[in-house]
C-alpha cells in the first residue's frame, strides 16, 4: 500500500505543481438557527412543543415546515403530511468548525437511519460546516429528515445542488437497505459500512484528486472493505450499487476544487467519531472473533499525514523556482 501511494505521489507532482492556488469560500454562519418541523406537527401544538424541547429550540429560530412536496422534490420520496413527524435544528457554522450531528431519542427513537449514516449523507449533499440536532416525539423512521436539511438551507435564502442532494438521498438509502439486508449476516454492522464510505471519499480526495475510474472505485471499496472486515460479506448487487453512487457522486464536482477539503477535513471528523463510538469498539471486537480484523488505521494515516506535507513542501519549491 505504501508503495502505491509513493507512485502516486510522484506520478501526481508533476500535474500538482503546474497549479496555482484557489480561494476556497468558507461557509457563512447564520444569524439564526433554522428549525423545521414535521407537516404533521403543524397542527398539533402539543406535539410541536415536545419536538422543540427536544431540538433545543429558540424564539430567535427561524421556523418553517417540511411537507410531502418538499419530500419529493428534495429526496424524491412520497411520503403524506400526516406522517412527516420527524424534524430538525440546524445552525451553519464558520468553515473548518466541521458537521456535528446529535439525534435526541429521550422520546421517540429514529428507527432506521443512525447519526453516522446522516452524517455521510450530509457531507455528500456539501453540507460540511453546521450542528444539527434531530428529533422526534414518537418513534419515526428519519427518512425525511434530510429534507428538513435542505427546507431549512432554503429558508436561509441558499439552495443546495440538486444532484448533491439527490446523491445524499442515495447514499442514504442504500446504507439502509444494505443494513436491512444483512441484519443476520455475522461480522455486518452499520458502523462498518459507514466507515468504509467515508474512507473511499477520503481515498478518492486525497490518493486521486478526485479524477478516478469506475476500476479504481471498486479497487478502493474492495480495499476498503477488506480492512474493515467487510470482504465477502456484501452481495456483487449491494457492491455495484455503492460503485454506482461512488461515481455520481465523483460526477456532481464535490470530490475536486474548493469543496474537497472541507469534505476531507469533515470525513476526518467522522472517522474519529465512528472509531470513537463503543458500536465501533463491539463491531472491531465481534470481527476479531470471527478471525475477521479490523485493520488499525492509525500507522496508515500518520503516513498520509507525513506524506501530505512532504507533497506540499515539494509543491511550494517548485512554485518559488516558477
Amino acid at each position: 500500500m505504501i508503495k502505491k501511494l509513493l507512485v502516486l505521489t510522484v506520478v501526481s507532482l508533476s500535474v500538482l505543481i503546474p497549479c496555482t492556488s484557489q480561494n476556497i469560500n468558507a461557509a457563512s454562519e447564520w444569524d439564526n438557527a433554522v428549525t423545521v418541523y414535521g407537516a404533521a406537527l403543524e397542527s398539533d401544538t402539543g406535539l410541536q412543543e415536545q419536538t422543540a424541547d427536544l431540538l433545543g429550540a429558540s424564539d430567535s429560530d427561524i421556523i418553517d415546515y417540511v411537507y410531502s412536496e418538499d419530500v419529493s422534490q428534495y429526496v424524491n420520496q412520497n411520503y403524506d403530511n400526516s406522517v412527516l413527524m420527524s424534524s430538525i435544528r440546524i445552525q451553519q457554522t464558520s468553515e473548518g468548525s466541521g458537521l456535528n450531528i446529535n439525534i435526541d431519542e429521550s422520546l421517540g427513537n429514529i428507527t432506521m437511519i443512525s447519526e453516522e449514516t446522516y452524517q455521510n449523507a450530509l457531507l455528500t449533499s456539501g453540507i460540511t460546516d453546521a450542528d444539527v440536532t434531530i428529533a422526534a416525539a414518537q418513534d419515526v423512521t428519519g427518512e425525511s429528515a434530510l429534507a428538513g436539511v435542505y427546507k431549512a438551507y432554503a429558508a436561509q435564502g441558499e439552495e443546495i445542488d440538486p444532484e448533491k442532494t439527490q446523491n445524499a438521498q442515495d447514499e442514504l438509502d442504500a446504507i439502509s437497505d444494505i443494513t436491512n439486508e444483512n441484519s443476520n449476516v455475522e461480522g455486518f454492522t452499520q458502523v462498518q459500512l459507514n466507515k468504509v464510505i467515508t474512507e473511499v471519499k477520503v481515498e478518492i480526495i486525497n490518493n486521486f484528486n478526485g479524477d478516478v475510474s469506475e476500476e479504481q472505485i471498486r479497487s478502493i471499496l474492495d480495499e476498503k472493505l477488506a480492512e474493515n472486515g467487510l470482504e465477502g460479506l456484501l452481495s456483487q448487487e449491494q457492491i455495484d450499487r455503492l460503485v454506482e453512487i461512488f461515481n455520481s457522486i465523483k460526477d456532481s464536482g464535490i470530490f475536486t476544487g474548493e469543496e474537497a477539503q472541507r469534505l476531507v477535513d469533515s470525513s476526518e471528523d467522522l472517522l474519529n467519531r465512528i472509531t470513537s463510538s463503543d458500536s465501533f469498539q463491539d463491531a472491531k471486537d465481534s470481527a476479531s472473533e470471527l478471525g475477521r480484523d479490523i485493520a488499525d488505521s492509525e500507522e496508515v494515516n500518520s503516513f498520509m499525514e507525513a506524506l501530505r506535507n512532504f507533497w506540499d513542501r515539494i509543491v511550494e519549491f517548485f512554485r518559488g523556482l516558477f
